[in-house]
């Protein structure tokens, strides 16, 4: 699993959210150690919703008060059920740039 997803499917974990907030979420969790450009932060969105691993939440069941153009996403139903029990590999998968594993921790509620 590529990095940038791993901390992408751990800032949606908690809550539905929209671009701008996961890519500051991935900044948090990851003690600035990724990044996410916008390029690399709406393609990888792309690949995840492709992959079914995220969904775009419909308008109607975005959270109150959003009223901008923001596309919220969640994990979904699919990635989800196979998340109760994952490999023991899963947690491993990410790793900085200089080989050393990426420190991690709960998402925070937005």
């Amino acid at each position: 699993m590529k990095p940038h997803w791993f901390f992408i499917l751990l800032s949606v974990s908690a809550a539905p959210r929209y671009g701008t907030a996961i890519q500051d979420d991935v900044r948090e969790l990851s003690d600035g150690s990724v990044r996410l450009w916008p390029a690399t932060l709406y393609g990888s969105l792309e690949e995840l919703v492709e992959q079914k691993w995220l969904e775009e939440v419909p308008e109607d069941k975005r959270p109150e008060g959003i009223s901008g153009r923001e596309r919220f996403y969640r994990i979904t139903a699919y990635l989800s059920s196979r998340a109760a029990h994952p490999p023991d590999w899963a947690a491993s998968q990410a790793w900085r740039r200089d080989g050393g594993p990426l420190r991690t921790r709960a998402p925070t509620s937005a």
